[in-house]
């Protein structure tokens, strides 16, 4: 954001009603109306959002197939870590209201918030700020019953979450003039009901959910037009996502990515039996179970660390299989760089502790907490390119990770194999001049 005279400043917090709003105010997939809209108008003069204190509010109520509430003390659960809202999401898209071309569309958003607020955010932040905006809370017993805890008149339980995309969340505001973006358009693709709401009793009644009082809060700066100057560049990480499977003991994901800047990219996983299956908790960050080693290729060359990351997990083979006792170091500490896009040194704020009881490094079987009724993992393998220059050219290039388990646990079958949800996070610059945008993704 270029300088500006703040005496020329003024700031507003502006709230907008979605623009697809129906009768009831509801929206879900069961309802038929799985999209909600909203629209931030362009100006004349320079408007700048700031999209890290952006936040979409309202109220989200669950019900039984038959519309009954559910039952406080059953076994009807959503993600902690990814909290009651992000847990609905699909899809978000941002686009430029003016030109009505895509900024960013980040999918299985469900995924990659768990992945963010596990690795940057410490207890600390979960139980107090976060459990404030989105409902996220620790994966233990205490937050099993989060989602319809204290709500004896199925009134739904209230929201304030920001949204984690990459744009909103670059460090630069938004220039949202007609010189600039000329507005926003934010869209959101909300899941169906057998991926929220989870849980053996969720399953048996085949629990529904719904989203209604929705509102946008948008914090704007305006400004003189004297004050600054039209925006001409803007720059973020965009989110990129590919799904895979894996099911045997040496497995291989190759794939060009085609994106020309990327910074990083990180993984999490989950038992593929579980996606779709509303007994099982389709966000959490499953555990491979016994990983013995694992590389990271370009074009079949070691890159960008020039050696296989190796475990000491195979001495726990004569004590129970699918668990994980060692502890993985060099896993752990690039899966952090990955997600933070920064340094090792610089992690000051994580749940993947080794004494972290509910979402620890140690003592995780495969098939942890997918339940609910166990303290979660917070598992994943990443890697970090580059942290402050322009990122790898993988627009031609072959991508590829090498990932070593026991072969009692990726043994070839249904029962073990696993998804993969890969995130790519990529370098975007936007250039915007009075004739429109044009993105160098």
């Amino acid at each position: 954001m270029p300088q500006a005279n703040m005496m020329n400043t003024r700031k507003k917090y502006v709230q907008l009603n979605p623009v697809n709003a129906v009768s009831n105010g509801e929206y879900s997939a069961k309802g038929g109306l799985p999209m909600i809209k909203f629209d931030i108008s362009s100006h004349d003069a320079p408007m700048f959002l700031q999209g890290d204190e952006l936040r979409i509010c309202g109220r989200i109520t669950s019900n039984t197939a038959a519309g009954a509430a559910l039952t406080n003390t059953d076994k009807n659960f959503v993600d902690n870590f990814a909290g009651r809202f992000a847990n609905c999401i699909h899809t978000i898209t941002i686009s430029s209201k003016r030109l009505n071309q895509v900024i960013e569309r980040v999918e299985n958003y469900w995924r990659i918030v768990p992945s963010v607020v596990s690795a940057v955010h410490g207890n600390e932040d979960i139980n107090t700020q976060l459990a404030h905006e989105g409902d996220h809370y620790e994966t233990l017993f205490l937050g099993r019953h989060g989602l319809v805890a204290q709500d004896a008149d199925n009134k739904g339980k209230s929201f304030s979450s920001r949204l984690y995309c990459g744009c909103l969340n670059s460090g630069q505001m938004m220039d949202l003039s007609k010189n600039g973006f000329g507005g926003l358009v934010i869209e959101i693709l909300l899941k169906p009901d057998v991926s929220v709401v989870f849980g053996d009793d969720a399953a048996t009644n085949s629990a529904t959910y719904k989203l209604s009082d929705m509102k946008l809060t948008t914090p704007l700066y305006y400004m003189d037009a004297a004050a600054a100057p039209p925006q001409q560049t803007f720059a973020f990480n965009s989110l990129s996502t590919v799904f895979q499977t894996i099911n045997s003991s040496t497995s291989v994901v190759a794939l060009t990515p085609g994106l020309k800047q990327v910074s990083s990219i990180f993984c999490n996983f989950q038992n593929s039996n579980e996606v779709g299956n509303q007994n099982f908790n389709s966000a959490r960050l499953g555990n491979i179970g016994e990983v013995r080693g694992l590389r990271f290729s370009l074009n079949g060359a070691l890159y960008p660390l020039s050696y296989r990351m190796l475990t000491d997990e195979e001495s726990n083979n004569g004590t129970t299989t699918h668990h994980s006792y060692q502890y993985r170091t060099l896993l752990d500490r690039n899966y952090l760089e990955a997600v933070s896009v920064n340094r090792f040194s610089e992690t000051n704020r994580t749940v993947l502790a080794y004494n972290n009881w509910n979402a620890g490094v140690v003592d995780r079987s495969q098939i942890q907490n997918r339940d609910g009724l166990d303290q979660g993992t917070a598992s994943g393998i990443g890697i970090l390119y580059d942290s402050f220059g322009t990122g790898e050219d993988l627009s031609q290039t072959v991508f590829s990770f090498e990932l070593e388990a026991s072969g009692a646990d990726l043994d070839g079958t249904a029962a073990n194999a696993q998804g993969v949800y890969m995130v790519f996070l990529n370098k975007n610059q936007v250039i915007m001049s009075a004739d429109g945008i044009q993105i160098v993704r």
